[in-house]
């Protein structure tokens, strides 16, 4: 890194700081809209840092604001895992995952990416018997708003050995993990899609910047 290129990213996150304060108190003077384009301003110019993502995520669900709060979960899952942190980035998906799931039909085509994307995740940290949980509640979710399921032709490495629960309707929009957890995901998928969106994942090109921006 050059010393040109250091000073700009010092200037870039000191803006960022700048932003995120004015967002705090904003916040706490109950302006929550003006905070919440403050922090996206902030998250999109840092889309490696995953405490900022996930917190504008947060701010973006909490003011229905679905198709927003799906992008920064997902931001937030991509900062973590190339911050090496694989683990923390399923909690983020998930949260995505049940935003779409509660927002279909419009959230149709980003349920199918997020739960492809999840399943990828959950197979990666050696997690089979979720990712199969995750394919049938989204597959119920699917069928209950009148998609198609999605094929497991579309997941090939899907360990089909793993048992595969049959759901009643009313746990289609249960968080998809075989394990008890708090928060579950939402996203916005075509039925039919299987390609994850590029928009969530940080540029090749920008490094994981300041990983604790939007903590606390």
């Amino acid at each position: 890194m050059t010393e040109d290129s250091a000073k700009a990213r010092r200037q870039l996150e000191a803006q960022v700081e700048r932003w995120i304060a004015e967002a705090k108190k904003l916040v706490e003077a109950g302006n929550e809209t003006s905070a919440l384009e403050l922090y996206q301003k902030a998250a999109d110019e840092l889309p490696g840092a995953p405490w900022l993502q996930h917190r504008t995520a947060e701010l973006s669900r909490k003011l229905k604001q679905a198709d927003a709060a799906v992008l920064y979960y997902r931001r937030a899952a991509t900062a973590f895992q190339i911050a090496e942190f694989p683990k923390r980035a399923v909690a983020p998906l998930r949260t995505a995952w049940t935003v779409a799931v509660e927002n279909l039909p419009a959230t149709s085509k980003a349920l199918v990416e997020l739960s492809l994307e999840l399943m990828q995740l959950q197979r990666r940290l050696g997690l089979a018997a979720d990712a199969v949980v995750t394919l049938e509640r989204t597959n119920a979710a699917l069928r209950s708003r009148g998609f198609s399921d999605i094929a497991p032709q579309a997941f090939p490495h899907l360990d089909r050995d793993a048992p595969s629960p049959r759901l009643a309707p009313s746990d289609a929009g249960k968080p998809p993990s075989s394990r008890p957890t708090g928060s579950a995901p939402a996203s916005s998928a075509a039925p039919r899609s299987a390609g994850a969106s590029t928009d969530a994942s940080p540029s090749a090109r920008e490094p994981v910047m300041a990983p604790k921006f939007g903590r606390g």
